[in-house]
């Protein structure tokens, strides 16, 4: 009996140590939205986006969801002109927007981009 108790002390503990929890992502349907359009409207929402923030894009060369951060669902997209972006997407519909190059300054997940056509 004593072995039975102590059996099951143990695997509630192992259920829940930090590295078999599983963290749910936070809904997000601005960015399951966003998603579902075709590339031409992404990208034109994306640049909408990044116009929106006061920065610069002509055109977005590509752009693509890249992962969840925080309660934000990151993507990228490639301005020709402009440089890359990571945008962020808020379950509010908020949007943040950052160059790729100040990631590391800002403590943000690096973007992950295809190299960029010639």
């Amino acid at each position: 009996m004593k072995f039975t108790h102590a059996l099951m002390i143990a695997a509630m503990a192992l259920g829940t140590t930090p590295a078999m929890a599983q963290v749910k992502p936070v809904p997000n349907p601005y960015s399951d939205r966003l998603e579902k359009l075709t590339e031409l409207q992404r990208n034109a929402a994306m640049r909408r986006a990044v116009l929106d923030s006061g920065q610069y894009c002509k055109r977005v060369e590509w752009s693509g969801k890249q992962q969840q951060y925080k309660n934000l669902v990151m993507w990228v997209a490639r301005c020709d002109p402009g440089g890359d972006k990571a945008v962020y997407i808020g379950p509010d519909g908020s949007v943040q927007v950052r160059p790729c190059t100040d990631a590391a300054q800002l403590k943000l997940p690096q973007c992950r981009m295809p190299p960029a056509k010639k």
